[in-house]
């Protein structure tokens, strides 16, 4: 699909600066996509003081799993990269209280369902590289308006 040595989470996501989560692509096909994460103490979300990252934050981290799949295939199809949506969740499971600070992740991300709409679920899990447990874990559902008339309605741009 791509050269993962030479494209970074950051040029095929939405996301810029301190916001990309992901570290690395190391995996993408049609239907999953595999990516390292590493939480350390200047981890953007990292609240001042913690030990660890609250796990809650894990939600992001995978729905940036989707995002840089999504973005993976637009790339490859010559498509501009395009915003994406975090509806909701399903069996989000938190295993602990926080992911420790110098876990190293690995962010699993595999499509379940997804239509022409633009709307998908993916099933998602962080894994402790060293350990492989399952830190994090759930199913996200996710919106990519699929025309600019639609992502306009969303943001309430709309001229009519």
């Amino acid at each position: 699909m791509l050269d993962w040595d030479k494209v970074t989470p950051a040029q095929i996501m939405p996301h810029s600066g301190h916001m990309v989560l992901l570290d690395k692509i190391i995996f993408c096909d049609e239907m999953q996509l595999q990516a390292y994460a590493h939480i350390d103490e200047q981890h953007f979300l990292l609240p001042e003081n913690a030990a660890g990252l609250p796990s809650y934050f894990g939600a992001e981290i995978m729905a940036q799993g989707v995002a840089a799949w999504a973005g993976a295939h637009w790339l490859v199809c010559g498509e501009p990269i395009r915003l994406g949506f975090l509806l909701g969740t399903r069996k989000l499971v938190f295993r602990q209280p926080e992911i420790k600070i110098g876990t190293q992740l690995l962010v699993l991300i595999k499509q379940s369902w997804q239509d022409d709409s633009g709307m998908g679920v993916f099933d998602c899990e962080l894994r402790c590289r060293e350990t492989d447990e399952i830190l994090v874990s759930g199913a996200m559902n996710v919106y990519s308006p699929t025309n600019l008339s639609d992502l306009a309605r969303i943001l309430g741009k709309n001229n009519e």
